[in-house]
């Protein structure tokens, strides 16, 4: 008989999940890096003895939406923006792009190892802030006289 085909899964390294920052992490934010690691596309290349070993071939190139999180996982955007602001202040993921919501641009991400040097207090990335200013919105200048 031949091996049979293990289903479709993921793993998570201990030391990732044992690790000070991943226990600090709150919200939805350990779901959403289980989702991110679930994305990981991994290929074969040759090793010693006819044994294959695997690389992460797209760990620099994750996408994950606001409506793929609300759509397939039930994530609300509040939600999904704290959780991705999370993973990115404890170093679990960067952001390689930035992408809009009006552009219909995605936000590509890449995952990270800061993680291991995280301690309590330390942020290793903000998402930037775009300040929305609409019509009469600007602040008006004061001059002083």
């Amino acid at each position: 008989m031949g091996k049979t085909k293990k289903p479709p899964g993921t793993w998570l390294e201990r030391k990732l999940f044992q690790s000070p920052a991943y226990f600090a992490l709150g919200g939805c934010a350990p779901q959403l890096l289980t989702i991110f690691m679930g994305k990981r596309q991994f290929e074969k290349f040759p090793a010693k003895k006819g044994r294959d070993n695997l690389f992460c071939a797209n760990g620099n190139s994750l996408t994950f939406t606001y409506l793929e999180a609300e759509k397939s996982y039930g994530i609300t955007k509040s939600r999904f923006s704290r959780g991705i602001d999370e993973l990115l202040a404890k170093g679990f993921i960067s952001i390689v792009r930035s992408g809009g919501a009006y552009q219909q641009d995605k936000t590509v991400y890449a995952l990270s190892d800061r993680w291991e040097r995280w301690a309590p207090g330390h942020v290793f990335e903000e998402r930037p802030r775009v300040k929305i200013t609409r019509g009469f919105c600007r602040p008006k200048k004061i001059s002083h006289s």
